[in-house]
């Protein structure tokens, strides 16, 4: 009976405040929200950003997601997301961008974890 009273405030004390300071403020990804600490733009989701195809073109793509938050100065990329966002702690956050070819088609689209 005392050892279980004596590890219940070991973790309490000890445990518990480590693995929260961990979470927290470590540039960790949070587990119940991974996009807590990424702004985006009002009406992007990550459902939304996953129908974007090979070969859409830029007025395509502005049907499902939002204008971008940056773009290249030639407009071969338009990025969403950056760092910020978490009502409390620190955590890693996201960047999802969107590349096109010459003629204005996605070629490509990515998804950037950073731990800064």
């Amino acid at each position: 009976m005392q050892l279980n009273k004596g590890l219940t405030v070991f973790f309490v004390v000890f445990i518990l405040p480590c693995g929260i300071w961990l979470q927290c403020f470590t540039e960790s990804e949070f587990i119940f929200n991974p996009l807590i600490d990424t702004k985006l733009p009002p009406d992007f989701t990550l459902q939304k950003f996953d129908r974007i195809k090979l070969g859409m073109t830029k007025a395509d793509v502005l049907k499902i997601l939002p204008a971008p938050m940056y773009s290249s100065d030639d407009e071969s990329s338009w990025r969403y997301g950056e760092d910020g966002a978490a009502p409390f702690g620190d955590f890693a956050w996201f960047e999802f961008t969107i590349h096109f070819d010459p003629q204005g088609k996605v070629m490509k689209t990515q998804r950037q974890k950073f731990h800064d």
